[in-house]
C-alpha cells in the first residue's frame, strides 16, 4: 500500500504487533490500522506465529508486549529472534513497567533502531505511529552508550548469551523443534544443537552428568523470563 504524502509517494509502514492480552491487542490493532502511514502485516499474542522468515522478511518494524507470559519468550528475546531473521527490522518494546529493563538486556551493539513505549491510557496513536515509522528508519529513543548497563546489578546468564543463542533457546522453550527452528532462522540443524548446547551449559552451569540438561535449562530460562514478567508488574 502506497500513500501520498506531501506530494512524495511513501510506502505504508508494515508492523508486526505482538500483544499478551487479547482485549488491548483488539483495541491497538484497530487504531494502528486507523493510521494510512501504517499496515499491520500480523496481530497475534503468540510469539512463535512471528517467527516465520518470509513474513518477518516484509515487516519493518515489531511491536511487541514485554511480559508475554511465562510459558513464552518475552518481548526482548522475541526482538532479538526477529533481528536474526532481518536485520533490519525495527523493535518497539511496549509495557507499562520496568522499559529500562531493555537496554540493560539487549546488546549494546543491538541497541540501534531499538525504542521504549510506555503503555499507557493516554497514549496519543499518532505519537505511536510516528514511533513506529522512527525506528523502522534506525531511530532509537534510549541512550545507547557504556551507561546502558547497570553495573550495581547482578549479571543474569540471559546476558551471557548471544542474541542468536537467546533466539534459538527462546524458541526452543516455546516447544518449537530443532528442525523448525534451523527453518525459521536459516541455519543448519547441527548450528541450533552447537547453540543450545552452549546455551544449556551457561544457564545451567552446575549441571551433573546424569541431569537432563535440556530441561534444566529450559526450566532455568523460563525461570530467569519469569523474573523479568514479575519486575514488568505482570
Amino acid at each position: 500500500m502506497v500513500q501520498c504524502v506531501s506530494g512524495w509517494d511513501v510506502r505504508a509502514t508494515r508492523v508486526i504487533y505482538v500483544e499478551n492480552d487479547p482485549a488491548l491487542r483488539g483495541i491497538m490493532t484497530q487504531l494502528l490500522e486507523s493510521r494510512p502511514e501504517l499496515e499491520i502485516i500480523v496481530a497475534t499474542g503468540m510469539a512463535h506465529e512471528v517467527l516465520d522468515d518470509r513474513l518477518v522478511a516484509t515487516a519493518d518494524v515489531a511491536l511487541l508486549d514485554l511480559a508475554l507470559g511465562t510459558t513464552q519468550m518475552n518481548g526482548i528475546d522475541l526482538g532479538l529472534a526477529l533481528r536474526s531473521l532481518n536485520e533490519n527490522i525495527g523493535i518497539v518494546i511496549h509495557s507499562q513497567y520496568r522499559l529500562d529493563t531493555v537496554a540493560r538486556a539487549v546488546p549494546r551493539r543491538a541497541l540501534v533502531g531499538w525504542a521504549t513505549l510506555e503503555k499507557s491510557g493516554a497514549m496519543d496513536i499518532r505519537e505511536v505511529a510516528a514511533l513506529l515509522r522512527s525506528t523502522a528508519r534506525g531511530e532509537s529513543n534510549m541512550a545507547i552508550g557504556d551507561d546502558t548497563q547497570n553495573l550495581d546489578d547482578a549479571e543474569s546468564p540471559l546476558e551471557s548469551l548471544s542474541m542468536r543463542q537467546r533466539a534459538v533457546i527462546g524458541m526452543a522453550a516455546a516447544g518449537i523443534k530443532t528442525p523448525e527452528i534451523a527453518r525459521r532462522l536459516h541455519l543448519s540443524p547441527d548450528a541450533v544443537r552447537q547453540d543450545l548446547s552452549r546455551s544449556y551449559r551457561t544457564l545451567v552451569p552446575d549441571a551433573g552428568a546424569i541431569d537432563d540438561l535440556r530441561t534444566r535449562a529450559i526450566l532455568a530460562y523460563l525461570e530467569l523470563i519469569r523474573d523479568d514478567d514479575a519486575g514488568d508488574g505482570r
